[in-house]
This record gives C-alpha cells, structure tokens and sequence, in this order.
C-alpha cells in the first residue's frame, strides 16, 4: 500500500522527514497492518485513514519509533529506526494515542504544561511560552485554570498537541482525532493543523471518518494494508 503523493511533495527539494518501505506488524493474533510504503515531507498535514480495528494506532506509534517488532524500512528525520529508535522517540511527540498517552482529566491546563515538561524533558523556561504559541495558532483560548477534561472534545485536540509542543519536534502525531467531534468540528481542526504545519512542523492524525479530510491532505489508507 503506496501513500498517493501530492504536489507538495514534488515542489519540496528537502529530504523526506519520513521514508517507510513495506512496513509491516504482524502479533500472535495476526497481521496488525502491512504493506505500509511511503514518504512524508516536513511540515505538511497527514492523514492515517480507516476503520477501527485497521492498525492505525499502532502505526502511529510505529513511525515515532515506540511500538518495537515492526518489520520493514522506516527512516524519521535522518535516523534508521533499527538502529536509533530512542532517536526518533526524541525527534517526535505523541499527543495522543488510544487510550495509551492522554491526558488526566483532572488537571488543570497548567498541571499539564508541567507534567509533560517533565515527561518529555522539556526547558521548563520555554514551556508556557511554546504551548501559548501552539494553543494560538490552533484556536485554544481557555485559560491554564480550566480542567483538561472540562474541554470539548475539540479543545482536547487542541490542547493535547499544544502540548506535545511544549519540547518542540519536526513530528507530532494524534490518535482520533474523529473521537466524540463532529464533522466540521474535524475540519476546522485539520485546517489548524495546517498552520502548525506551516511553521515547519508534520502533523499525522488518525481517523475513521474521510468526509472531512481537506483535498490536499496526503493519506495513508489502513483499510487495505491487511490484503
């Protein structure tokens, strides 16, 4: 399963931020997905598509070098994932996955400014600063008073990428971003992550739902990466 390309890609003379070739996870209970070929340019938007069920979790954090036993060629910003996936890791945030990375509903924006600096080993000096600038750029105006899960669904969007921001990456990836949002609601997130990507930085989210997708988004279809 080869990622269509777009015009983008052939106009950017950089080297890809991602290469994949024939990426493949298989568990003893089967093949989680296959047949994944592709390359993804710095800054730009990316859409994992597919129904529940089809590998796109475990994908995501397959290219951010944190799900181990995957086979095949994976390259993430000059670094060889058999050899220095604790490389990628550093050069990529998770926003959120699944059920596995979010955050806890019960802190305030600001507990979670300094629980993910922490986590991620980020300069505490920079950190309110960098995810104010994310929350901007994304539509997040909440104060650092409110309660994670007091947010709607779209906000926590929001604040979970701001967040992966606070120790900037080239790569910042997001599991569902379809989960409990309407339609429009994922289009005016998919454009905000749009001007994230136009500060240099490649956004890869996952969803279910394509009626949303903007045109020039580039795709990776898990639907057919079990055939």
């Amino acid at each position: 399963m080869e990622t269509p390309n777009h015009a983008r890609q052939d106009e950017d003379t950089s080297p890809p931020l991602i290469v994949a070739t024939d990426l493949r996870l298989a568990t003893v209970h089967g093949v989680v997905f296959q047949h994944v070929t592709t390359q993804i340019p710095r800054g730009c938007v990316v859409a994992v598509t597919g129904k529940a069920g089809s590998g796109k979790s475990a994908l995501l954090l397959t290219l951010t070098g944190r799900m181990r036993g995957a086979t095949g060629e994976l390259t993430v910003d000059g670094h060889d994932a058999a050899k220095h996936y604790r490389r990628i890791r550093k050069a990529t945030s998770v926003a959120r996955i699944d059920q596995l990375i979010d955050q806890e509903e019960s802190l305030s924006l600001d507990d979670c400014i300094v629980e993910r600096t922490l986590a991620d080993g980020a300069p505490a000096r920079s950190r309110v600063a960098n995810y104010l600038h994310t929350a901007n750029l994304l539509g997040l105006t909440e104060p650092l008073t409110t309660h994670y899960g007091d947010l709607s669904p779209a906000d926590q969007i929001r604040a979970s990428v701001a967040l992966a921001t606070i120790q900037p990456t080239p790569l910042v990836v997001l599991d569902d971003i379809d989960r409990e949002t309407t339609a429009l609601e994922q289009s005016d997130l998919w454009e905000a992550f749009g001007k994230l990507a136009a500060e240099g930085v490649t956004v890869i989210a996952s969803t279910s739902e394509r009626s949303a997708l903007p045109v020039d988004v580039i795709t990776i279809e898990m639907d057919a990466t079990h055939a």
